[in-house]
């Protein structure tokens, strides 16, 4: 929690970009003020901040999450009405439930952790939004879809994968429009410089290039948490998604020297407004 509250004290919200503007009034099952409270109170742990009614929120405070939306949402048409998105590491279904208020159709969320799946399936109920599908997995789970998507949301983790190209080209398979992307990140620094061998046949040599790489995290090294594998740099991101079949990329944007968003789309004529995203 340390951590993510440090993300936040390095990222300035806009003025009145976060918390109630999210939401558009009360939730039209929202449970009463004394439910909603006990249901905060009732989990171990809290990493979205969704408005539950009558005041209450899941937690205090303005949340990471609410910043990555505050650059995603300008590239989002007024109305969604009918895409289908998937919500990859759903968590409590803050991003699901954006894009049913903006109304979209088929969103399935993917989540590995129960507990996050519980909360999600409880507000999403309150919310009216009882088609929203919850399902237990991992991103490795993508590989197993057999339905596209035209959005999809990968939030938080590309640095957790041992796999991310995989994945990513897992993500493309099953995409037909645009990803939006929120990870760690090598910081674009001019100090950064890696000596490998390139060149036509015959003629490679060591050359120093400035991008287009990742770093291993072999243990417990980043935040002391062994769930985080590769940190790459956006010139390694968006050629991964290149790989992966996307041609249309907005401008890198770092929410903090360590912290990358960035959305990509396969389509000229993209449901997403990519310049938006700055």
């Amino acid at each position: 929690m340390a951590i993510i509250n440090n993300l936040i004290k390095r990222v300035k919200p806009a003025a009145g970009a976060t918390g109630a503007a999210w939401w558009p009034g009360e939730p039209p099952h929202a449970p009463s003020r004394e439910e909603a409270e006990a249901f905060v109170r009732a989990q171990a742990f809290w990493y979205h901040r969704i408005y539950l009614g009558h005041g209450v929120y899941t937690m205090p405070g303005t949340a990471y999450h609410e910043l990555v939306w505050q650059r995603f949402r300008p590239a989002f048409p007024a109305d969604l009405r009918g895409a289908s998105v998937l919500d990859v590491g759903s968590n409590a279904g803050f991003f699901s439930l954006q894009a049913k208020l903006l109304g979209a159709g088929r969103v399935l969320g993917i989540e590995l952790i129960d507990m996050y799946l519980q909360q999600a399936d409880t507000i999403k109920h309150w919310w009216g939004f009882d088609d929203i599908e919850n399902r237990a997995g991992d991103a490795q789970a993508i590989d197993r879809l057999t339905e596209q998507f035209e959005l999809v949301v990968f939030a938080g983790i590309l640095y957790h994968l041992k796999n991310p190209l995989y994945v990513l080209e897992q993500v493309g398979r099953v995409c037909a429009d645009a990803v939006l992307i929120e990870t760690e990140c090598i910081p674009a620094d001019p100090r950064n410089v890696v000596v490998v061998r390139q060149g036509p046949r015959g003629q490679a040599r060591p050359t120093p290039v400035r991008g287009g790489f990742m770093k291993l995290i072999e243990a417990d090294e980043l935040d002391g948490d062994g769930s985080n594998w590769w940190v790459p740099d956006a010139e390694c991101v968006m050629g991964m998604l290149r790989i992966a079949g996307f041609t249309q990329f907005s401008t890198p944007v770092y929410q903090t020297p360590n912290r990358l968003v960035l959305a990509a789309s396969k389509q000229r004529a993209s449901r997403l407004d990519l310049s938006a995203i700055k």
